[in-house]
This record gives structure tokens, C-alpha cells and sequence, in this order.
């Protein structure tokens, strides 16, 4: 009978920890996101594309250091910040902005992760939206990993 108890409160013992795990590692993932600041001179970059989607139109902004690193076929430089407008109607809707700094992906699992990129949503006033921690855009980001995580790598390429 002590056995039984004793494995059942192994077990127990073993699942809170996982749970305590997986909170933290949310929680530590939640922090991460809020590295990311409104990027306040982003329009002073390069605007390098536009991508329209039915009523959305995306107006995309990045550092001439990326475009560079992008022509030359390399990863993107740690501190790059890629800012975008989201128009949904021909009216601002959203800011999404992805930073890469060097040793940012290690807040999530591996199999979360896309690369040093943290993202976050920012609300037409340019303050946090808080009901977002990044993770759709990782997932979404995660196939582009041979260009750099990033979608429009290609139009940073072909920028002037």
C-alpha cells in the first residue's frame, strides 16, 4: 500500500513540476515579447515594399543594413527591426514589428522558436497590444527559416 502512495505521489510530484515548467516557460516567453518597443523612427528607414491582400495593404520598413545583408544573400543583422503598417480598408488597423538581437530565441522551445526574431502587435496609437505575445507570428515565420525568418527576404533583395 505505501508503494502505491508513494508512486502515486511521484507522479503527482512530477506533473506539478511539469505544469510549474510550462508556466514559467509561458510566462518567460510573455516577457520576452514585451523586449520589443515601438520602433519610433522606423519610417526614416527603408521602405522597401508594399504587399496588398484583398483590403489589406502592408507598407513594410526596415534599416539600409538589412536591405544590404539581404542583396548579399546573408542573414539579417542582429538589432535589424522590421516595422509594418497593416491598412485594413485603406485605414491603419495595426503596427507589427519583428526584432532579431542575438540570443532572443532561447526564451522559447526550440520547436517554437524563429531564430533571434521576437514580434509584437502594436495598436494605431503605437502602444502595445498586449492580448498578443507573438507566438501566431512565430509559427508563421517558422517555415521562412532559409530566408532569414522573413517573408518578404526576396523584396529586400530586389530594394533600391
Amino acid at each position: 500500500m505505501d508503494a502505491v502512495k508513494h508512486g502515486a505521489l511521484a507522479i503527482s510530484s512530477a506533473a506539478v513540476s511539469f505544469s510549474a515548467l510550462a508556466i514559467v516557460g509561458a510566462l518567460s516567453a510573455l516577457a520576452a515579447n514585451e523586449r520589443v518597443a515601438f520602433p519610433q523612427d522606423y519610417a526614416a528607414g527603408v521602405h522597401y515594399t508594399t504587399v496588398n491582400r484583398g483590403s489589406v495593404r502592408e507598407e513594410i520598413f526596415t534599416s539600409r543594413e538589412a536591405i544590404e545583408a539581404a542583396r548579399n544573400g546573408m542573414p539579417l543583422p542582429d538589432g535589424t527591426v522590421i516595422a509594418m503598417e497593416d491598412y485594413r480598408g485603406g485605414k491603419l488597423y495595426r503596427y507589427v514589428v519583428m526584432e532579431k538581437r542575438a540570443g532572443w530565441g532561447e526564451a522559447y522551445p526550440a520547436n517554437v522558436r524563429a531564430g533571434d526574431w521576437e514580434f509584437r502587435e502594436f495598436r494605431p496609437d503605437r502602444t502595445p497590444n498586449r492580448d498578443e505575445d507573438g507566438s501566431r507570428c512565430m509559427s508563421c515565420h517558422r517555415p521562412q527559416a532559409s530566408k532569414d525568418f522573413v517573408f518578404t527576404y526576396d523584396r529586400m533583395q530586389a530594394a533600391r
